[in-house]
């Protein structure tokens, strides 16, 4: 069965056709309104490319420089690293590469013994939230011995036990509870220490640490007469 054709009377009566016939009206009768409103929104659609292109230039200058900084830190060369990373802190703070410009930061501060903006470092880069699990928890390592290298020890001690038991997943874990007993031990919290030490030992006996482990745990144990 074919489709009956609409006539050019029940057109006028259909409400959506019948607003594009105005409009069709109005552009003969305004064609010099209707360029201009055209013009215009070239233009806006033009700026909106424009502004997609100069943000993905952005980001592949942001992902240039990033790997200017890598290459540079891995080669020892920290100055040209801070300059760099620096650069992406300030010209693309919104980038992804910002904030591992940040985590960056806090380890060559550090390395270079200026733990005040190690730890400024760290923190902020804490505070953008990053999805990134393990530079996570380096980072908040990284506060902690901050904190032991400012002579604050027992803070040391409990923010290491503190990361070894909120990151579960880090590969490198088992080596917090060492640190942890460490700082314990010079803040004079032996018992702290002596349980920090008992968890390595029970969890890691047989990595590569537990004898000085053991040491350590013997020499405690004679200190609290057991």
């Amino acid at each position: 069965m074919s489709k009956r054709r609409v006539n050019k009377s029940e057109m006028k009566k259909d409400k959506f056709v019948s607003s594009i016939m105005q409009g069709a009206g109005y552009a003969k009768e305004n064609i010099q309104n209707v360029i201009i409103v055209v013009v215009v929104l070239v233009i806006a659609i033009a700026g909106i490319v424009i502004w997609r292109s100069t943000a993905e230039s952005n980001l592949e200058k942001a992902k240039t420089k990033m790997g200017i900084a890598q290459i540079a830190y891995r080669t020892g060369n920290f100055g040209e690293a801070l300059d760099t990373l620096n650069s992406i802190i300030t010209n693309h703070s919104k980038s992804e590469e910002s904030k591992v410009a940040m985590f960056m930061l806090g380890h060559i501060y550090f390395a270079t013994g200026n733990v005040d903006s190690a730890d400024i470092m760290w923190k902020q880069f804490l505070a953008t939230e990053f999805d990134d699990p393990d530079m996570v928890a380096a980072a908040e390592a990284g506060l902690a011995a901050v904190l032991s290298e400012k002579g604050n020890y027992q803070e040391a001690g409990k923010a290491f036990s503190d990361c070894y038991t909120e990151h579960e997943k880090y590969f490198d874990r088992r080596r917090w509870l060492i640190r942890s007993g460490e700082n314990y031990l010079l803040a004079g919290d032996l018992p702290n220490a002596k349980k920090v030490f008992e968890l390595y030992l029970d969890k890691y006996p047989d990595k590569q640490e537990a004898d000085i482990v053991k040491m350590n745990l013997a020499e405690l144990n004679t200190k609290l007469g057991k």
